[in-house]
């Protein structure tokens, strides 16, 4: 996410928007975002909206994109929706768009609810403090 200067711009339980803008470091041959760009973004969106306001981490399970259009102007918007949320396996869809607004990508996301918690080192912290 900061090698690639991407930017929460909203973040909800089962929801997220960030938003990189399109260097040339994120370019493929052809001037266009690098469909590995776009994934990572699509990817990262997931990410935020399925941990947010979790205590044990969701990963990916698998992702299927589909690339629509080049995305020729900057900055690019991931923005992750929750479709079907469970207790182990939830679906999102990731759209992404380009500076004008086009969508240029769209995923669906497959995520897996671990017994791993999300900052352990912190919950610790606070049940130690309680008393």
């Amino acid at each position: 996410m900061r090698l690639m200067d991407m930017q929460v711009l909203e973040l909800k339980p089962g929801y997220a928007k960030i938003t990189m803008p399109l260097s040339d470091k994120v370019k493929n041959g052809m001037g266009f975002a690098h469909g590995g760009t776009i994934f990572s973004l699509a990817d990262i969106a997931f990410g935020a909206a399925a941990n947010e306001g979790t205590e044990q981490f969701v990963v990916t399970l698998s992702t299927s994109i589909e690339y629509l259009r080049p995305g020729a102007l900057g900055p690019l918007m991931a923005e992750a929706k929750v479709i079907r949320g469970g207790k182990k396996i939830q679906n999102y869809e990731v759209q992404v768009f380009d500076g004008a607004g086009e969508l240029i990508a769209r995923t669906m996301t497959s995520g897996y609810t671990t017994t791993a918690q999300l900052y352990p080192e912190q919950h610790n912290n606070a049940e130690q403090h309680k008393d």
